[in-house]
């Protein structure tokens, strides 16, 4: 059996194979061998999903974020060890004055996550509660995240374990705008996505995008529907989520983060080295991207889920594997992929 046919066959398994909307692309060594379109990208006109149709990846935006910061340490810019209040000039309140650059890429800060800790996801009042409060048309910059989640308390005191928080990395993303003296979206156009070619890569508004990019749909609970996620998402992504993308660009993003074109090998090695144990994966944290071992053979890999996007990315360097799944509806892709990752070694 090929690996076409392989995986082929877990996708036929897949308990959500009829609901997916979306791409799935596997590559190995630079080749497609495997791609699976399903779908539409604008359900009220009938417009298909493409092989190049751009979705949102959610919190796959955090490798974009990372990969940024890792480019500004190899520069000289910045450490592992420099303090987060030496470098941002606002008042960050509840959270310790000796959170580091590290502690931020390994969520092993503590702070609490302005969403997760903020909403029950299971109580529609609370999210009503959440989403009236804070319309996501205000959602334009890192800054203005901070008052979600400054006077939370923290989850745990600062690096005695791990917890994934959105948090840190919309305060990497304000360190970026430090440093730089860029804006956030600006630098990462101009030092991540046009050096590596990455062509439908962006961040695009909600109520402005692209042709060929795909409207994300949610369920609605009241009419059993799925309709438009565009109040429930920030209208345009920051540093710990919103990206649009495509699966060549990823394929594209790995190959190229891989041949060093951003940062040097010492670098890219830091990137990689297991720094924190996330036992939710059974796996650890890098610097910004989860690290599963399979046999001895290492997984790097970066989902997202958000109301109308699900989004998974993984490199085997063992065999060279690129898996991509990019979706446009909010499912379960857990059972799916981690089977896709393990086969692709």
């Amino acid at each position: 059996m090929t690996i076409k046919q392989k995986i082929e066959e877990l996708f036929v398994q897949w308990e959500n194979a009829q609901d997916f909307s979306g791409v799935i692309s596997v590559s190995n060594n630079g080749k497609i061998v495997f791609e699976k379109i399903q779908g539409f990208r604008n359900r009220g006109e009938q417009l298909p999903n493409k092989s190049d149709t751009a979705f949102g990846i959610a919190s796959g935006t955090k490798l974009f974020t990372a990969v940024a910061i890792c480019r500004l340490i190899n520069q000289g810019k910045l450490t592992l060890n420099s303090k987060v209040l030496d470098i941002l000039p606002y008042d960050l309140k509840c959270i310790d004055k000796n959170t580091t650059i590290f502690h931020l890429l390994t969520h092993s800060s503590g702070i609490a996550d302005y969403l997760n800790d903020a909403i029950d996801f299971d109580d529609d009042a609370s999210v009503e509660k959440f989403y009236t409060k804070h319309p996501v048309h205000t959602w334009t910059t890192n800054a203005f995240y901070l008052s979600l989640f400054c006077e939370l308390p923290n989850k745990f005191e600062l690096g005695t374990k791990a917890s994934y928080s959105n948090s840190n990395f919309i305060l990497l993303g304000l360190i970026i705008e430090a440093i730089t003296g860029e804006n956030y979206h600006t630098y990462i156009k101009h030092e991540i996505i046009e050096p590596l070619g990455l062509s439908q890569t962006g961040f695009y508004a909600t109520n402005n995008l692209p042709a060929n990019t795909a409207i994300g749909y949610m369920l609605d609970k009241l009419s059993g529907e799925l309709v438009g996620n565009y109040f429930y998402i920030a209208i345009v992504g920051c540093a710990d989520g919103g990206l649009y993308t495509t699966a060549k660009d990823m394929a594209l993003f790995w190959r190229g983060v891989f041949a060093c074109k951003l940062f040097s090998q010492s670098m890219l090695t830091q990137f990689l080295t297991p720094q924190t144990v996330y036992e939710d994966i059974n796996g650890h944290f890098g610097l910004g991207v989860f690290i599963n071992e399979d046999e001895g053979k290492k997984i790097y890999w970066h989902s997202g889920s958000d109301y109308g996007a699900s989004f998974h990315t993984a490199y085997i360097p063992h065999t060279e594997s690129i898996l991509t799944i990019l979706a446009n509806v909010e499912m379960n892709i857990w059972s799916f992929q981690s089977k896709l990752d393990f086969l692709g070694n």
